[in-house]
């Protein structure tokens, strides 16, 4: 395995511990920052992160399946990939509304975990949409995938 395919795994395990980061915080950073629930949480970011990442990925563990030929791993990085973009998705499959910006608002309390406020009784809860539960699911098995596949490469490298 070359220094490339091991800076793309340790690339993709950052870039999934962000994301789940991203989801984590979010709820707390809408209360702190509100102006910055629009672009914190809105759907194009993570359609734009799951198109940095899924070519990412496939790269790097195509290129570690090459040196230790361990089919599991891109099982499992493709499962990953698969479910990040689904959670990509999801906001805009989950909401009614016929037109693309309007879409796009209803579907912003469809991605992030948020806290939401009961108009008639003031009580908040928090929201957490399948979306934010499908990505964090896809995170962690990116994660395990670049392990996987960065461990494996090393023992190869080894003898």
């Amino acid at each position: 395995m070359s220094d490339l395919s091991a800076h793309l795994d340790r690339t993709g395990v950052c870039a999934s511990i962000l994301c789940a980061l991203h989801c984590l915080t979010a709820p707390v950073l809408t209360l702190v920052a509100p102006a910055l629930r629009g672009l914190w949480d809105h759907p194009v970011s993570h359609i734009s992160i799951a198109a940095l990442v899924v070519p990412l990925a496939v790269v790097a563990l195509r290129r570690g399946f090459k040196a230790h030929g361990r089919r599991w791993i891109p099982t499992v990085g493709a499962t990953g990939m698969g479910l990040v973009v689904l959670g990509a998705a999801l906001p805009y499959l989950a909401a009614a509304a016929p037109t693309a910006s309007t879409v796009a608002c209803d579907a912003c309390d469809q991605c992030c975990p948020s806290l939401v406020t009961d108009n008639t009784t003031g009580a908040s809860r928090l929201n957490v949409p399948p979306a934010s539960l499908v990505t964090l699911l896809g995170g962690a098995s990116m994660i395990v995938a670049h392990v996987a596949n960065l461990r494996s490469c090393a023992c190869c490298r080894r003898g």
